[in-house]
């Protein structure tokens, strides 16, 4: 924001801005202070403590999360070597088995008879010493049978040892190595009925010698049980705002106590810092975006001193309300009053975003509540709208009525969709109402005061100004007919060009209607209020005339200060003329030295005591205030001959160095060329001759 082209301004500007800044830091702050506690472990509580917002609970996540790990199962991996191993025990058994059989043949008594049970036991103690297998010798004994062949005893070897592979092929635990064995076995019976006898010989032997053939892993193990641990951490415990963390004569144990730290609920400076430092850190974030917006519109901001600091007061005031409001209700937001205010001196445009501004720096002390961010979003947007209009005086009952009935449309759509209870429903309705309507009496029942501290150009001051039955147009009117009706065309053409153009066609409309109220003072000598061709500049000198002459501006500044006309308005009685000088009594005063055999007089003794125009606005007015007056007393009746006109007037004015500070650019001259022939197009136009 600007208000003059002085550097010692705008410094003071950027010193308010910056304590501005850090003191929205600090309201904010003490605004999002939750209540505190000096409770420790063992403490009895004498209240309910709800959460205030919604929370990870740390505590219980790692809790569940050491569950998780320790109760993880350990990680057993097969073992090829292990497999082999119990295969080859296996096989060994039936090496043994074999070798006694050779050796039972071998021994055979010449009686050709032959005793099992004595070979059985023989091959169960071989077994034992030999592989520490402990087999009892019954179960061998169908080997020594008389009826076992060779072949028989060979199959079911190799039967057995099959058996051993297929189940030392996956991976076999204690659980389930019975059921695997006993599988096999009563699938051997079912394909092998002649040779069942042999089964339960062959189960004994699985059953004695196969081991799992899985080992322990131990960095699968602690890799399983940290994944554990990491997937309870990742989904934590998630406690939502309102819940009773604590209840009225219960004891604070190392949960709780975890539970309301981390809400910042227990005293301590150092969490008072961290808040302190969030609250920076929001702050200067959301500022830096409002800067860059600012520094992007700064061409057309010309906010003048008065209204900045106003601006910046109820900016402050809206938030410092908050600090106190947000311990009464979530809802109880006066930031519609700073919407209303800002967007009647900055148009609907500004006022929507800076109060959205001004929400998001409140809204912090407010619990990040989404229905008061939404309600009150709504509530700037509607009021922005009808406060910044410049079209029409919008009736006060209107600006009240329509934004309050809105917010709580709002506050009915939000409640309706959240589908809270009734009784919350109430509240919010009634909250939002008070809110509202308070918000928006105290921007307009202070209206008043502003403008009288501030003498600024609002929407609604100026359309108050604009209106024929003000004082000051009635006089111009009845003393100065011919300077009403010169203002009047003057303010067609700046309203025209400032539209195209993008600059305030409200104000350059509404400064045209007064800017040559300084005529008041002397209108008759005036050309355009001179009737029956008497004209008082006969009767005077050419410097007598020049002084009433360039006066003007003078006593419309001194005219406006009286009636407190505002500053933008001053400004620009003051800029119309820039520094210029009236040509036709220059031209008169050289010839008339010229005659007298005298050097040419000095320009400067001639030119208007006001200053070049330091605005769009003000250069628009001058502009048109020229060409106006131009194309009147050259009586010019054509558009292209007004045209030609109007780019040699603007000609004049750039090489006399009328418009360096304006900030109009040459594509704004072109268009403002253009609006003047429109302007003058409508004028122009053939009317039909009627009959006498």
């Amino acid at each position: 924001m600007s208000t003059t082209k002085s550097a010692k301004p705008k410094i003071h500007q950027l010193i308010t801005l910056a304590l501005v800044a850090l003191t929205i830091i600090f309201m904010v702050f003490y605004g999002s202070l939750p209540v505190s506690y000096d409770y420790v472990v063992g403490s009895i509580t004498d209240q309910d403590i709800y959460a205030p917002r919604s929370f990870i609970d740390s505590y219980e996540t790692r809790r569940r999360a050491v569950i998780a790990r320790d109760t993880s199962a350990d990680v057993f991996v097969r073992s090829d070597k292990k497999a082999q191993e119990c295969i080859d025990r296996v096989d060994d058994i039936f090496d043994l088995a074999e070798q006694t059989r050779k050796n039972a043949t071998q021994t055979r008594p010449t009686q050709n008879t032959v005793n099992p049970s004595s070979i059985a036991s023989q091959l169960s103690i071989s077994v034992e010493q030999s592989l520490g297998i402990k087999i009892e010798s019954e179960n061998f004994v169908v080997f020594f049978e008389t009826n076992t062949s060779n072949t028989t005893f060979t199959y079911v070897r190799e039967k057995t040892i099959s058996m051993a592979e297929l189940i030392m092929l996956g991976e076999v635990n204690d659980a389930i190595l019975p059921t695997k064995i006993s599988e096999q076995i009563d699938t051997f019976r079912e394909s092998s009925p002649s040779y069942s006898k042999y089964a339960d010989t062959m189960h004994v032997i699985l059953t004695a010698v196969l081991e799992p053939n899985t080992v322990y892993d131990e960095k699968a193990t602690y890799d399983l049980a940290n994944n554990a641990y990491n997937a309870v951490i990742n989904e934590p415990v998630v406690v939502e705002k309102g819940t009773k963390l604590v209840e009225s004569g219960s004891i604070i144990d190392e949960h709780i106590y975890s539970n309301l730290v981390e809400l910042e609920l227990i005293r301590d400076s150092s969490f008072n810092l961290v808040i302190l430092a969030r609250c920076a850190l929001y702050v200067i974030v959301i500022s830096a975006a409002t800067v860059v917006y600012l520094n992007i519109e700064r061409k057309k901001l010309k906010v003048e001193t008065p209204v900045f600091y106003l601006l910046v007061i109820t900016f402050l005031v809206s938030i410092g309300a908050s600090v106190y409001l947000s311990t009464l209700s979530n809802l109880l937001c006066i930031v519609v009053f700073f919407a209303a205010v800002c967007s009647t001196y900055l148009g609907t445009q500004n006022g929507i975003i800076l109060s959205a501004v001004n929400l998001m720096l409140i809204w912090p002390m407010h619990g990040f509540d989404p229905e008061t961010f939404f309600i009150n979003l709504v509530g700037i947007i509607l009021c922005s709208i009808f406060a910044g209009r410049t079209d029409k005086i919008i009736n006060n009952a209107a600006l009240i009525f329509f934004p309050t009935i809105t917010t709580i449309a709002a506050s009915f759509a939000y409640n309706f969709l959240i589908g809270n209870t009734r009784t919350e429903y109430l509240n919010s309705l009634v909250f939002t109402f008070l809110s509202t309507i308070a918000s928006l009496v105290a921007a307009i029942g202070l209206s008043p005061i502003f403008e009288l501290v501030c003498n600024a150009a609002s929407p609604v001051k100026l359309i108050s100004l604009s209106q024929p039955g003000q004082h000051l147009l009635k006089r111009l009117f009845l003393e100065a007919s011919g300077t009403h009706s010169h203002s009047m065309m003057v303010a067609n053409l700046a309203d025209s060009a400032a539209e195209a153009i993008g600059a305030d066609s409200l104000l350059c409309k509404v400064a045209a209607y007064y800017h040559d109220i300084g005529k008041l003072e002397n209108p008759e000598y005036f050309t355009e209020n001179q009737h029956d061709g008497v004209n008082p500049h006969d009767s005077l000198t050419i410097m007598e005339s020049v002084a009433i002459i360039t006066r003007h501006p003078e006593d419309g500044v001194k005219l406006a200060k009286k009636e407190r006309l505002p500053n933008a308005i001053i400004k620009i009685i003051d800029e119309h003329h820039g520094t210029t000088y009236p040509s036709y009594f220059y031209r008169k005063a050289v010839e008339d030295a010229k005659l007298r055999g005298l050097e040419p007089p000095d320009v400067n003794n001639f030119r208007y005591r006001g200053h070049i125009p330091s605005s769009r606005e003000s250069a628009v007015v001058m502009i048109a205030d020229t060409c106006e007056a131009a194309v009147r007393s050259m009586k010019t009746s054509d558009v292209q001959g007004a045209e030609q006109l109007i780019r040699v007037l603007i000609k004049d004015k750039i090489d006399q160095d009328q418009l360096i500070n304006s900030g109009l650019s040459f594509d704004d001259i072109e268009k403002i060329v253009i609006a003047f022939k429109q302007v003058y197009a409508g004028v122009f136009h053939e009317r039909i001759k009627y009959p006498e």
